[in-house]
């Protein structure tokens, strides 16, 4: 995937037992909103209250001694912001809310914020740089070096020989998780023909018409397998196979790849293994490897970007004077735009806000230093010419390109869940709220039966009601019909805002549709399913082994594991990176989580909370969690052979 740069800097073996051991309690501290035995939920005098006073006096401990001031802030404002989502997402995951008196809630905010502070200060404390070596962690030996450092006569990483064995490495993590995704396949075989699959395949084989509300891209994928195991076997289940084999053979391409960039720049191998198996092994995102879903691919695309990303932050002029890492960066961000229509979205909110940072950042950077203005200036050039390129090629072939070929546009409701439900919540729980003219155009805008049909915690029932003709002829009044009833309900407006995306950033206890994965298929009746397409499991065994882990998730009872697979996990360690980034003082490793941020709030504004929606931030977890633990490379610190 190109070469990369380095970073320095380490853990010693005992201090990585200890981080371990730190994230695991805070994990479990997490994992359940049971554990808020404060004055709110629980008995303030408990055991459970005597171990987290007790767990929260040993961070604090490490987190205060020696004192830094820039630590105690920064943990106290990752606390605050985890311990006001825990507080919320509680109440939200339990329907109801927290109807308690201020100060005993403002005593609740008080404790579990002291219980995250004390834990990000504690993890801020153990993966900080020691000054003096330059390392990571805690004071290492006096004296201590990497093995290619001076006076060891070994070979630097990234020199001659460096491509061979990272190629070797790559066939063999391929391999490995070949071996793993294998039996899956023949469980799961012909694959597991569900959300969209149908809709995509009467578009192409049917009566409805070509639209781009789902990725042509995707579905000119899926349904080319189709029609090439119709040519070739006469036989709708090899074409779906086919499928199959070439998106899991990718996906294992694209962890592999990603894996491997991980160990050139010095990531120990215990880590690596770990990392391995949450991607390979994880029982979700093996067999959504096997979904027909635009979800996955886009999701390679997208981790694929966001590991480069970290390169171009990190050493700019070395990143664009290697044509072959820009152009393959250019090609991942195209794809990752054309899979899904939001990612044009990201890509711009990272790509601007990276090249405004570089642009000031020139500005204010004194002569001496690591980069001069004229070479950020010319660097923001680049991006510039980047960005613009990127965003016109995906412009041509998501708009002209398909109008040409008499694909229809989709349909603006898909933008509009959020207000649509929040309309529809106040014309359920707060009738009194709408004058009668409002009230009139409602029911004119959204079909009464799907008004009717309203849940708290998914658009889709009001969305399918939607009528975009009556939102076109007067898209002004919609606004301000919207506007005037939100001014009169603002809570109500609030609150289901939240109602629809909690999920997405409290850990906790989960809704019974988010964790799950549609294993045994979706629209499989007769008028939708034309092909026929069925399972024929040759691994019955292990197929009812990966249902029950997708549909009813056995690890939703261990506590570290239902937190580290939960869907707001991603978002949770993107704050701690990001924290981490800030208290370093190290900003350009902050501006590829504007990626993972921008991918999110583009969530907050989907019809539901979804695994699927959040299968590409699952994916970035591991190329996280090597940069919170804090071994990143220095601005322009790449190996001669790494550079352009």
């Amino acid at each position: 995937m190109g070469k990369n740069v380095k970073y320095r800097g380490g853990i010693s073996g005992l201090r990585q037992l200890c981080f371990l051991a730190l994230a695991a309690a805070l994990f479990a501290v997490a994992d359940s909103g049971r554990f808020l035995a404060v004055p709110v939920f629980g008995a303030f005098f408990s055991l459970r209250t005597a171990g987290l006073v007790l767990w929260t006096a040993f961070c604090l401990r490490l987190a205060l001694a020696p004192f830094e001031a820039r630590r105690a802030i920064c943990g106290a404002a990752c606390g605050l912001l985890m311990g006001i989502m825990t507080l919320l997402g509680l109440g939200y995951s339990l329907n109801l809310p927290l109807l308690v008196t201020p100060w005993r809630y403002a005593a609740a905010l008080l404790a579990v914020s002291a219980i995250y502070a004390a834990s990000a200060g504690a993890f801020l404390r153990l993966t900080a740089r020691d000054r003096a070596s330059g390392r990571a962690g805690f004071r290492g030996r006096p004296g201590s070096r990497r093995p290619w450092e001076a006076g060891s006569g070994a070979k630097r990483p990234g020199r001659s020989g460096a491509s061979g064995s990272g190629l070797r490495l790559w066939l063999f993590l391929t391999f490995l998780t070949g071996c793993v995704y294998v039996p899956v396949f023949l469980a799961v075989y012909p694959g597991v023909y569900s959300y969209d699959a149908s809709v995509q395949v009467l578009q192409c084989f049917g009566s409805l018409p070509l639209s781009t509300h789902h990725s042509l891209l995707h579905t000119w994928f899926l349904c080319g397998c189709l029609k090439a195991g119709l040519v070739l076997f006469d036989s709708a289940q090899a074409g779906l196979a086919l499928h199959s084999v070439v998106q899991s053979a990718f996906m294992g391409g694209v962890f592999s790849a990603v894996l491997c960039r991980m160990r050139r720049r010095g990531a120990p191998w215990p880590f690596l293994l770990l990392s391995w198996v949450f991607l390979a092994v994880n029982p979700y995102l093996a067999v959504f490897s096997f979904v027909t879903t635009k979800d996955v691919l886009f999701g390679a695309f997208f981790l694929l970007t966001f590991d480069m990303a970290y390169d171009m932050t990190a050493c700019p002029e070395g990143f664009f004077a290697d044509r072959r890492r820009t152009a393959l960066m250019w090609v991942c961000v195209l794809f990752m735009c054309l899979f899904r229509n939001q990612g044009i979205y990201v890509a711009l909110f990272f790509f601007c806000l990276t090249g405004l940072y570089w642009g000031f950042q020139g500005r204010g950077r004194k002569k001496g230093e690591a980069a001069s203005p004229a070479v950020k200036g010319r660097e923001v050039k680049r991006l510039a010419v980047f960005t613009l390129t990127a965003a016109a090629a995906w412009y041509v072939l998501s708009g002209p390109v398909p109008a040409l070929l008499g694909a229809e546009k989709g349909d603006m409701r898909e933008m509009l869940s959020v207000p649509m439900q929040q309309l529809a919540r106040v014309y359920h729980e707060a009738p009194d709220k709408l004058r009668g003219e409002e009230r009139a155009y409602l029911e004119k805008l959204i079909d009464v039966n799907a008004l009717n049909s309203y849940v708290r915690v998914n658009a889709d029932p009001v969305k399918s009601g939607f009528r975009t003709e009556v939102l076109k002829e007067d898209p002004g009044r919609f606004l301000r019909v919207w506007a005037s009833v939100g001014l009169r309900a603002p809570r109500v407006y609030l609150d289901s805002f939240f109602m629809g995306n909690w999920g997405y950033w409290y850990p906790g206890a989960s809704q019974y549709w988010i964790l799950y994965i549609l294993f045994d298929g979706a629209f499989m009746e007769p008028d939708a399913n034309i092909l026929g397409i069925r399972r024929d499991s040759r691994l019955p065994g292990l197929e009812e082994l990966l249902r029950r882990g997708t549909l009813t998730p056995a690890f939703e009872s261990v506590p570290v594991l239902r937190f580290l697979l939960n869907q707001a996990f991603p978002f949770w360690l993107a704050l701690l990176s990001l924290t981490a980034a800030v208290y370093r003082r190290r900003q350009q490793e902050a501006l590829p989580l504007l990626l993972v941020i921008g991918y999110w709030g583009t969530l907050l504004l989907g019809p539901v909370t979804n695994l699927r929606y959040a299968l590409p931030l699952i994916y970035c977890v591991p190329s996280m969690a090597e940069r919170a633990i804090g071994l990143q490379a220095e601005p322009g610190d790449a190996f001669p052979s790494d550079r352009g």
